[in-house]
């Protein structure tokens, strides 16, 4: 935990707030002894902490304009990458299960980690602390969103450079798994799968495959 408290920078006076944080339901018998009311609270403060500095420093941005790139910035896509940054899914705490349906992949998971970390941080400390620490996290993908170069259908980019090389079918298989509350979509081309992606929708979870098949071809950033 000492490496998320780095990475952060911030150290937690009760640990047991931060790994209350990074337990999953699967790893408890209870959802109070998991990340869930943390995440609720935290992705409060993480919207009110967006907002305010869109508005502040964007004041030439209409309420629309400002909606459309608060979206981006707090989407499960976004906060997923700020997660892997901070190598949150070698910290999460699941139950055996999940961790055999290679959960720790879902990018869904570590937004609401993430998400939970935030609310633990507001327990502790406050709002202008989290608000410092969100701010920090997410200001390169704020620029991004405000220039318009936060990207995230990768389903339809894959579409536009398969149809450039040839026009090869594309198929995505889906299956729902664990619970009915996670899907898990495999990327084919051409009769040959090339990447799976996880979701807690199959759009989402298409979306993560293509994405994933993206990088793998060198034609997307993480």
């Amino acid at each position: 935990m000492e490496e998320i408290e780095r990475a952060l920078g911030y150290t937690f006076k009760d640990k047991n707030l931060l790994r209350l944080a990074l337990t999953h339901k699967s790893a408890t018998h209870s959802n109070k002894n998991c990340y869930e009311r943390l995440e609720f609270l935290g992705d409060a403060a993480l919207e009110l902490a967006v907002s305010k500095y869109l508005f502040v420093h964007f004041p030439e941005l209409s309420e629309g304009e400002l909606t459309n790139i608060r979206a981006a910035v707090v989407c499960s896509q976004t906060l997923s990458k700020v997660a892997e940054k901070l190598n949150l899914k070698n910290h999460i705490i699941f139950g055996k299960r999940e961790k055999m349906e290679k959960f720790h992949e879902n990018k869904s998971i570590l937004a609401d980690v993430l998400e939970a970390i935030f609310g633990a941080i507001f327990i502790e400390s406050g709002f202008d602390i989290v608000e410092k620490i969100i701010v920090n996290l997410l200001k390169p993908y704020i620029q991004k969103a405000v220039t318009g170069k936060l990207f995230y259908d990768y389903k339809t980019k894959l579409q536009e450079i398969v149809q450039r090389e040839g026009n090869k079918k594309i198929v995505y298989k889906d299956c729902e798994i664990i619970e009915k509350k996670y899907f898990k979509s495999e990327l084919f081309i051409e009769g040959k799968k090339v990447s799976e992606g996880y979701g807690t929708s199959k759009k989402e979870a298409q979306q993560d495959a293509a994405y994933k098949f993206l990088l793998e071809m060198g034609e997307q950033e993480e």
